[in-house]
């Protein structure tokens, strides 16, 4: 393989701030400061509340349907602490509603935004009772599509980055009294 396109991947990795290119060290996975992911929540919420809005006003059956599956399965895992598994089946459960707005732009914002802060929501499932009270959330914004109100899902959907936020930030203040 040629140098280029490692360079060009690494390039655009710097861009995103997701790696720094350090003298004489070369590069190195960047460390984000607690402002930046308080940035992030933030913008999530808004972008996911949008997407939760345009979904409920343009979901298709299909897309429904699966979306009840897909809560169905977010339900019982969080029951049985299948953690591996529910991560994965949160993330389609996200990807469909993301999908279902049928916003190409939109789509491309979140994604990068989640490929970005994917680490901190783990912090943030590790907090007592987040799981539980994130598969509720989970549950009324589905329900909130399924009567098609955007505005109740766009609120539903804010409110849940927002709680992550804190589960997140309430996580780490936990850790370092620990230290």
């Amino acid at each position: 393989m040629s140098r280029t396109p490692v360079r060009e991947a690494i390039r655009m990795l710097e861009l995103e701030g997701l790696v720094a290119h350090l003298p004489r060290v070369g590069c190195v996975v960047s460390q984000v400061t607690d402002s930046e992911v308080l940035d992030i929540y933030r913008i999530r919420a808004v972008l996911e509340g949008l997407a939760a809005r345009m979904a409920a006003e343009k979901i298709t059956e299909v897309q429904l349907q699966q979306l009840i599956k897909y809560i169905e399965a977010i339900e019982e895992l969080s029951k049985d602490k299948y953690f591996e598994k529910l991560e994965k089946i949160h993330q389609d459960y996200n990807d469909l509603i993301y999908r279902a707005a049928d916003s190409n732009r939109l789509y491309g914002m979140i994604t990068t935004l989640v490929d970005h802060i994917t680490r901190y929501t783990r912090v943030g499932y590790c907090h007592p009772g987040r799981v539980e009270e994130a598969t509720r959330e989970h549950r009324q914004l589905v329900e909130a599509i399924k009567i098609r109100d955007g505005a109740l899902a766009e609120r539903i959907a804010r409110e849940h980055i927002d709680n992550s936020r804190r589960a997140y930030f309430n996580e780490i203040a936990i850790q370092k009294s620990k230290l």
